[in-house]
């Protein structure tokens, strides 16, 4: 569990930092440095809380139960609660978040299915030439890809 000191900020002062921490993280401009941001930033326990709660508000959007979210990310039934009741009654700042990973997930799906009624339609390799082999390593990397994001 996280700590913070008992020892209070004054309210304008910690609002002035939370803004310059908001302007930090939207002026970040590329994967890379959002993650080398994050990286000392946060604790590696930190990390997990974070990408855990991120997780589960996008399982809760599938319709995911609560004991499949708990087998999947090990987590307590009150962080789920936790999450559930921020996606419901939050600013909808987790709500627009989640819709736009599902929006992803849903783009990523189409494109994966695309590539295997390529792969399905494209004439039949000989085995063992180097045709094949490329076809049946995208066939694996794609079964791969559906099944994590079914899990996720």
């Amino acid at each position: 569990m996280t700590k913070v000191s008992r020892r209070f900020l004054d309210k304008e002062l910690e609002n002035r930092i939370f803004q310059v921490f908001l302007k930090t993280i939207v002026d970040i401009r590329t994967p890379g440095e959002a993650k080398n941001f994050i990286d000392d930033l946060l604790s590696p326990t930190e990390k997990i809380m974070l990408i855990k709660r991120l997780a589960i508000a996008v399982l809760l959007a599938k319709g995911k139960t609560y004991d499949e979210i708990d087998d999947t990310l090990k987590v307590s039934r009150a962080t789920i609660m936790r999450v559930s009741f921020w996606l419901k009654n939050g600013k909808s700042g987790y709500r627009k978040v989640v819709d736009s990973i599902l929006k992803a997930q849903n783009k990523e799906a189409l494109v994966d299915k695309v590539e295997e009624i390529l792969i399905k339609l494209s004439p039949p390799k000989r085995f063992g030439s180097i045709a094949f082999e490329n076809k049946s390593k995208k066939g694996k990397e794609l079964v791969k890809r559906k099944i994590i994001r079914e899990k996720f």
